[in-house]
């Protein structure tokens, strides 16, 4: 239903959520499990945010993020309720050194030991520096933990990332493995995204000896579950002007075709647009959103006929002292062969930061053509494309950068005290990834329901 239909609907109600990504989805999931009355509402055409899928000539195009970890306790838990069925992912990787790509792979020690050391300029005590990065992820191992990001509180300090791998692994270390795994996960440079985040994600994704998991059909089938059990109460391309607080209490939300009153609102939005839709929010969590950061990516996917990717990898990295505009690009018919047409790929080629952004301002075709021939540089054989799909994303990882965990910790325990019904939803309300956003969704619905709403009935 568009805008111009809101009027059928036009009536109080409990809970308004605005915003049907992966955190107002799941505020919606857990708001009908209460039986509690509520409205999603969706600026966009289309419902799931950065976790939307597209599908095109039979195969199916994850728009955003891709993979699970097994510390993904709340995306996981919802998969199992709502019958989405995950499998492990391929960990095998390459990254281009020497002139070629060279392989690790999670579940063979010995092949990576031997591709570390083929590494240009990884002496011995390069790769002491990095047994010894691994060595300080380990020991903080439970600080790290995407399900509970207050653990991590005590290494928020006002450093980046590429700050702490330079101390701790030297600075080869900043441009190889560990950097180049921070710039894969963030599509950010190292520098940009906070020191206690990015160690969270070097141990979740890099370090630790744990599995990558997908639902089997992408990302997108996670998604599409979450969308069908609440559906029915998704209103799209309706547009919230802002939220409208009187006396310290949340009123309703302002659209194009007039006020709808409520008794709470989830904002499950990005920061930027929180602070658009709440201008006068207290000045303490207005201060705690303007720290909130995102990385700019530009992604084009082609659809082919065979795989393209060195030795089965999932995907492959460009360091950045290579000075291409691609960070990587992977195949997700590797990891999730259900998205491909039998024997074919779909490969995801992604630019990142201030690359994405001078990018992002050329035609589709224009730009799909930049990114095949940036491709054949590392993989002459890939073959001609049957589609190419051009897509951007302005915020498309949140950073957190140094000090801003705590602030945000800080300003989720004051909002309930100065504005009744309000809760903020989205990765950055939690440690930032797929199983955040979805987890500060649930969050956000005990907050409201606690705070600024009537018992559910």
């Amino acid at each position: 239903m568009r805008s111009a239909d809101i009027g059928i609907w036009c009536r109080a109600v409990r809970v308004i959520v605005i915003g049907a990504g992966a955190a107002g989805l799941s505020a919606a999931y857990a708001l009908r499990k209460r039986g509690v009355d509520f409205m999603v509402l969706e600026a966009a055409g289309h419902a799931g945010g950065r976790i939307a899928v597209e599908e095109v000539e039979g195969c199916r195009i994850d728009t955003g993020a891709q993979v699970f970890t097994a510390g993904y306790e709340t995306a996981l838990g919802l998969c199992r309720e709502l019958g989405v069925p995950v499998r492990a992912s391929s960990r095998r990787a390459g990254i281009w050194s020497r002139g070629a790509f060279r392989v690790v792979d999670q579940n063979d020690a010995w092949r990576n030991l031997k591709t570390l050391l083929a590494f240009k300029l990884l002496s011995p005590r390069d790769l002491r520096h990095l047994v010894r990065l691994g060595w300080r992820l380990r020991q903080r191992a439970a600080d790290l933990s995407f399900a509970d990001p207050s653990r991590a509180l005590a290494l928020d300090a006002d450093a980046s990332i590429a700050d702490w791998i330079r101390m701790t692994g030297g600075s080869e270390s900043v441009e190889g493995l560990a950097g180049t795994s921070i710039s894969v996960l963030t599509l950010a440079e190292p520098e940009k995204v906070g020191a206690a985040y990015g160690m969270a994600l070097l141990w979740g994704f890099t370090f630790q000896t744990t599995e990558f998991l997908t639902p089997e059909r992408g990302m997108g089938q996670f998604s599409e579950a979450l969308v069908a059990a609440v559906a029915d109460r998704i209103r799209l391309s309706t547009k919230v002007d802002r939220v409208v607080i009187r006396d310290g209490a949340v009123t309703g939300v302002q659209t194009a075709a007039g006020f709808v009153a409520a008794d709470a609102v989830v904002c499950a939005t990005t920061a930027t647009e929180a602070r658009r839709l709440l201008p006068n929010l207290p000045a303490d969590i207005d201060r705690a959103l303007g720290r909130v950061t995102y990385s700019s990516n530009c992604r084009v996917v082609f659809g082919v006929d065979r795989p393209v990717l060195p030795d089965k990898c999932y995907f492959v990295a460009l360091p950045r002292r290579e000075g291409s505009f691609v960070v990587d690009y992977s195949d997700a018919a590797v990891k999730s062969p259900q998205v491909a047409v039998p024997g074919g790929g779909v490969i995801h080629v992604e630019s990142a930061s201030t690359r994405a952004e001078s990018l992002s301002a050329l035609p589709d075709a224009d730009l799909c053509r930049r990114f095949l021939a940036e491709i054949r540089r590392y993989s002459p054989d890939m073959p001609e494309p049957r589609f190419a799909r051009a897509y951007r994303w302005k915020e498309a990882v949140c950073l957190m950068p140094g000090g801003a965990l705590t602030a945000l910790a800080e300003a989720r325990r004051s909002l309930p005290k100065q504005v009744r019904g309000l809760a903020l939803a989205g990765d950055y309300m939690h440690m930032p990834s797929v199983n955040g956003a979805a987890a500060s969704g649930v969050a956000a619905v005990e907050e409201v329901l606690h705070t600024g709403s009537p018992p559910a009935t």
